[in-house]
């Protein structure tokens, strides 16, 4: 059976909306020079004579949507989105399918793809700018790797014919390995042959950007499409720094098998290896019209994702860091009811354990009040929750999951994983609760103290205010108000306070935005980092010589003023 990925990919696509990419008038001699300095900072060669194909807008999104749909039925991504909603990864009413096709062509800007071994750019009227060099400089970077270390290999891109096909969380954090190497790539590109100018010009361009797809997307899966870049980036730094590109080439010979490895780049590097995990066919107990339509593993990313709404972020991190392995089955009959059975293995008890723990309080904060506790069936502790039926057991370091829409189904699956283990100490499933409350309870109580902390502060302030107002001398005979102390008169030409003395005025806001970090797509997008933050421009005219100094005015009694802001607005 063909795995289909929760988070589907089709080519190395780099999303960029607004940015224009390599137009046609844009010679080879550009494409090459941005090559051979790619080349100089990897270390690595490739033929010059990349194929390039330039296509509008338009026809860009068509390939785009044509090459998803090729390699992303539509019935598949319905399956994908049936577990998603288990899960809680979105809502049933979601269409997952045009949700992706949206994703995929709202930013495209050009992509490499391997299987052809060609680059599809945006052709448009107009020169080659910073930013397109910096986003060619990205993809040449895949055609670097791919040239190099074949992209078109397991677990980069299993054959149509693989005896052995390569599972979601394996091929996810090849994805990262791949994302990152081309971030850390260009990063080190710009650096080094992007000036000032460039600099600004980009980050003129990246205000045209537009992510309000992804910006509506489900939490799940908008992590997902960043996932690559941002913890792929951390992981290809973390390596590169124990032996630079090299430690990187045998990265990609040697590649992580697992997102636990990415998120843990020493796991990676000391070969700590997802232990396997298997689970039995269970359609032909359930009955007849039942089938297994998926089957895969959910990795710490996903462990992770699913209890991050529910918990607090170190809460969530600390359940899915024990993460040692899964196999998941999900099943479905003819007439809409499904099952779906996850087994887990941890890297101690204590983190099964802490798993457990986090599992009690990702049902309370999901289902709330339609939670209730079922009769026990051996090691099996059951809930009910809305039109769930679930049940869990421990069995030393492994962990049981299942969840259906109906009983019978429930107890099949109870039956064939066996009723023994250890059953689970009530206090465990009881401390999530017990933990909420507790919480609830020292925000309620900060909350207190802040209050009565500003409700003093206010009292001194206020008594402070009496006192000075009470010991205030009166305006001498003759003198003006507001004008005995020292250089502040009245309001001079231009908005000044007296001789010497500028407005305040309030320091301009960072540069910006920065650049979003682009979804993947394909054998993952490239994508473009944050460009560092760069001064504003000078006023055309202005002067950029420092303003002279002012003398500064008598201060007044009682002590020197603070020094003035500079210049005058």
């Amino acid at each position: 059976m063909r795995r289909l990925s929760l988070v589907p990919v089709a080519a190395l696509v780099l999303f960029l909306a607004g940015a224009s990419l390599a137009p046609a008038q844009v010679d080879r001699e550009a494409i090459e020079e941005v090559l051979e300095q790619v080349e100089g900072i990897r270390n690595l060669r490739a033929d010059p004579g990349v194929p390039v194909d330039y296509l509008d807008q338009d026809q860009l999104r068509e390939r785009m949507i044509s090459d998803f749909e090729e390699e992303n039925p539509e019935e598949e991504i319905r399956t994908a989105s049936e577990i998603m909603v288990m899960l809680g990864f979105m809502e049933p009413d979601l269409d997952l399918y045009q949700l992706y096709i949206d994703l995929y062509t709202e930013q495209v800007a050009g992509f490499y793809d391997p299987e052809e071994d060609r680059m599809f750019l945006i052709s448009e009227d107009q020169s080659m700018s910073a930013m397109d060099r910096y986003i060619l400089a990205h993809e040449l970077t895949h055609y670097l790797q791919d040239s190099n270390f074949d992209l078109m290999r397991p677990p980069f891109h299993d054959p149509d014919d693989a005896a052995e096909e390569t599972d979601d969380d394996a091929s996810f954090a090849a994805t990262c390995l791949v994302e990152g190497d081309a971030m850390i790539t260009s990063e080190e590109w710009l650096t080094r042959f992007l000036d000032l100018s460039d600099m600004r010009e980009m980050q003129q361009e990246s205000g045209e950007f537009s992510t309000e797809v992804l910006d509506s997307a489900p939490e799940y899966v908008r992590d997902a499409l960043l996932f690559p870049y941002e913890e792929g980036l951390s992981f290809v730094r973390y390596i590169h720094g124990k032996g630079g590109y090299a430690s990187v080439d045998r990265a990609f010979r040697e590649p992580p098998a697992s997102t636990e490895q990415i998120y843990h780049p020493q796991k990676y590097l000391d070969g700590e290896k997802p232990v396997p995990v298997e689970l039995e066919d269970m359609a032909e107990s359930l009955g007849q019209g039942w089938e297994l339509a998926y089957d895969n593993v959910l990795g710490e990313f996903d462990v992770y994702e699913l209890f991050k709404p529910y918990l607090d972020d170190d809460e969530a991190s600390e359940a899915a860091a024990g993460w040692g392995g899964n196999k998941y089955h999900y099943y479905r009959d003819g007439g809409g009811e499904r099952l779906l059975v996850q087994a887990y293995s941890w890297d101690s008890e204590g983190d099964a354990e802490e798993f457990i723990e986090a599992f009690a309080g990702y049902l309370e904060g999901r289902f709330g009040k339609e939670l209730a506790k079922g009769e026990a069936r051996g090691a099996w502790t059951t809930w009910s929750a809305g039109e769930y039926l679930l049940a869990l057991k421990k069995d030393g370091m492994r962990v049981y999951l299942l969840q259906s829409t109906d009983e019978g189904p429930l107890q099949v699956a109870m039956s064939g994983l066996g009723e023994g283990g250890e059953e689970v100490e009530e206090g465990l499933l009881e401390k999530a609760r017990d933990d909420e409350v507790e919480e609830a309870k020292r925000a309620i109580g900060w909350i207190i103290v802040a209050g009565v902390a500003v409700l003093l502060f206010a009292g001194i302030v206020l008594i402070v205010i009496m006192f000075i107002l009470l010991r205030r001398p009166s305006t001498p005979p003759g003198t003006p108000p507001y004008g005995g102390y020292g250089g502040y008169g009245p309001v001079q030409p231009g908005g000044t306070y007296g001789p010497g003395y500028g407005p305040y005025v309030h320091p301009p806001g960072p540069p910006g935005p920065y650049l979003p970090v682009p979804p993947p797509g394909g054998m993952a997008p490239g994508g473009a980092p944050a460009v560092p933050p760069v001064a504003p421009a000078a006023p055309e005219g202005a002067s950029t010589e420092p303003p002279a100094e002012t003398p500064e005015p008598p201060a007044p009694p009682g002590g020197p003023q603070a020094p003035p802001p500079p210049g005058d607005a």
